[in-house]
């Protein structure tokens, strides 16, 4: 019999693409695997967080800085929830506090959580598990003891819940284990990412946009995975061809629920086109973008993986406007520097040119 084997990534729609990676990687301490393109869109990055080898459930976000505003409703992932190490929370508690990041704690199924909300409003939670912590990432203070290891579980909210529960149960191999009021939880084995909740109730549509997630995939394996495209065409859905993502295989299709469903295979993997060294270190451009590499380069805003003690604002959205802020920081510091000079001696006529030019220069980049 076909079944998945938890939860492979997943997507989400999110803004600044800067922010971003000072979220996910600055605070919350997870490695930037990949840097990437979206494979239908040259011009967006396609991001990848995970940890230390990208061998556990990744994060990917989609940054579209111009996008509509998301809300998370009926037909999406709801909650993304996180493993962390037993007795970390204090930890977490000491840094939502120490980047003034609001939290909130809550207990479902048993698990206390930490919920808290990215920059763009999705939703997430941290919940403490015993799982092997030695390929967790370490940066900015986020210890191994403390790190993130990889996806726990998600919560879908579905929009039809008996054919979303239907789905999980007859087609995707998952069993009904708990359920409460709000949701019924799911799992398909005991290793990390194999537990799904799903809500019993619907709450209204969701809207696809910034902080909303765009997709959840499951893993397959390659041998199995056009078994699986047959398998669900028999079971009523809909399946896209299988693709070639480079780092993995994958099919979508939409469940009745509303959810976008991916199914993706474990290889080839992160490493096929960087070292473990080096994931996440250079822009890597899709096959079928190449030939465009140029001007991908000139047009995309540079995205840095930095330390950070608090979450920062960007003036910038595009790399237009973010050469124009260089530019002016450019002339406004050749203007200081003339003034000050100003200040110990009188100017050549020569330097009382240049200063008038860069205060004509500072006005027009405004």
């Amino acid at each position: 019999m076909l079944k998945t084997t938890g939860i492979h990534h997943i997507s989400s729609i999110v803004g600044h693409a800067q922010r971003n990676a000072d979220f996910y990687a600055g605070f919350l301490g997870l490695r930037l695997v990949k840097k990437t393109l979206n494979f239908d869109d040259k011009e967006n990055y396609h991001l990848y967080y995970g940890n230390t080898d990208a061998s556990t459930g990744l994060v990917t976000t989609f940054p579209w800085t111009d996008a509509v505003e998301g809300r998370i409703g009926d037909g999406q992932v709801g909650v993304a929830s996180y493993a962390i190490a037993p007795d970390s929370f204090d930890f977490w508690r000491d840094r939502f506090v120490q980047f003034e990041m609001p939290f909130f704690e809550y207990t479902r199924f048993n698990k206390p959580r930490i919920g808290f909300r990215d920059p763009d409003g999705l939703e997430l939670e941290f919940i403490e598990g015993d799982y092997n912590t030695d390929m967790s990432w370490e940066y900015n203070g986020v210890t191994k003891k403390d790190a993130f290891i990889g996806i726990h579980n998600a919560a879908l909210y579905s929009g039809e819940p008996e054919k979303t529960l239907k789905l999980l149960t007859d087609v995707m191999g998952y069993e009904k284990v708990d359920e409460d009021e709000e949701f019924i939880q799911l799992k398909v084995n005991d290793d990390l990412g194999g537990v799904i909740e799903m809500n019993k109730k619907t709450r209204g549509r969701g809207r696809m946009g910034i902080g909303a997630v765009h997709h959840i995939a499951f893993k397959v394996t390659a041998d199995d995975i056009h078994d699986w495209r047959e398998k669900l065409i028999k079971a009523g859905y809909q399946p896209t061809e299988v693709k070639d993502r480079k780092y993995f295989q994958a099919l979508y299709f939409r469940e009745k629920g509303g959810i976008l469903i991916e199914l993706s295979t474990l290889g080839p993997g992160a490493t096929v086109d960087e070292t473990a060294e080096e994931l996440g270190k250079n822009l890597l451009i899709p096959p079928h973008f190449v030939d465009q590499t140029e001007e991908i380069i000139a047009n995309l805003m540079p995205v840095e993986v930095e330390p950070i003690t608090k979450m920062r604002e960007y003036g910038y959205r595009d790399r237009y406007e973010y050469d124009v802020l260089q530019k002016k920081a450019e002339i406004k510091g050749k203007l200081d520097r003339l003034k000050a000079v100003k200040e110990q001696r009188e100017l050549t006529p020569a330097e009382e040119r240049d200063l008038e030019l860069l205060r004509h220069l500072l006005v027009k980049t405004k």
